[in-house]
């Protein structure tokens, strides 16, 4: 990780790494980085008072940002959180909203600081990773049914993001507090589940993870199944997924 950190280093930028579990090849992998060209600050993007982006260079596909008041671009929020109301303006918090996470796989970020005026093995000097966080990424609550679906589908035994003894699917894209029943192909109703927005720490969802197992907590076979998903407001939609155990 760049080497020993000196106390005498200066640090004049970040680094943001990250595990996907069952997916990165290896750990902590570096996904996002600024760095002062000349001067020891911070980077931001901000509307009301951007910074000179000309005294920065960036990496990888994330953004930086000061706070979630200032993360307003293409007329939305790229991280809207507190839901409609981002309300953090702290001119010492940074946020980075990473652009190519996965929706339903756990990720554990990592964030170092770099000294870029010293130097190990042809890369700055970095402080260890001694701290992460876990996260699991999900797609937002939509009112459009279309965009309901079902991963992964077909379900082979396992999913990239199955902790140990776990198994799950993630039905993505729900509205907020809707309802999804999981019936045979016979049409025997299987479980009955709620979605719930609050489930994801990180803020509003519209996944929702089954188990594979049936009402009376027992494992369904392989087979295809059907669900239904019904709105708060009654609308209804249908589509079918295969289970192979």
């Amino acid at each position: 990780m760049g080497g020993d950190v000196e106390t005498d280093s200066v640090w004049m930028g970040y680094r943001v790494r990250r595990t996907i579990q069952g997916i990165t090849p290896r750990p902590f992998e570096l996904v996002g980085e600024y760095k002062a060209k000349d001067t020891v600050t911070s980077a931001c993007l901000s509307t009301q008072q951007p910074c000179d982006l000309s005294q920065f260079v960036f990496y990888g596909r994330g953004l930086f940002f000061r706070g979630f008041r200032n993360n307003f671009l293409n007329g939305k929020y790229i991280i809207n959180y507190p839901p409609q109301a981002p309300a953090v303006d702290c001119d010492t918090c940074w946020v980075f909203a990473d652009q190519a996470n996965l929706a339903g796989f756990t990720s554990q970020y990592a964030v170092t600081s770099i000294d870029t005026v010293r130097s190990f093995q042809s890369d700055f000097v970095e402080s260890a990773i001694d701290t992460f966080v876990l996260v699991q990424p999900s797609t937002g609550p939509t009112t459009n049914l279309e965009r309901i679906g079902v991963v992964p589908n077909p379900y082979h035994g396992s999913a990239e993001w199955d902790g140990p003894g776990q198994n799950t699917v993630h039905f993505i894209h729900l509205p907020a507090r809707s309802t999804v029943r999981i019936y045979t192909s016979n049409g025997e109703l299987v479980r009955q589940l709620v979605q719930d927005p609050n489930a994801n720490a990180g803020g509003e969802t519209g996944d929702l993870a089954w188990d594979l197992k049936n009402g009376h907590g027992r494992n369904v076979v392989s087979g295809i199944y059907i669900y239904q998903v019904e709105s708060p407001q009654g609308h209804t939609i249908k589509g079918h997924f295969v289970i192979i155990r």
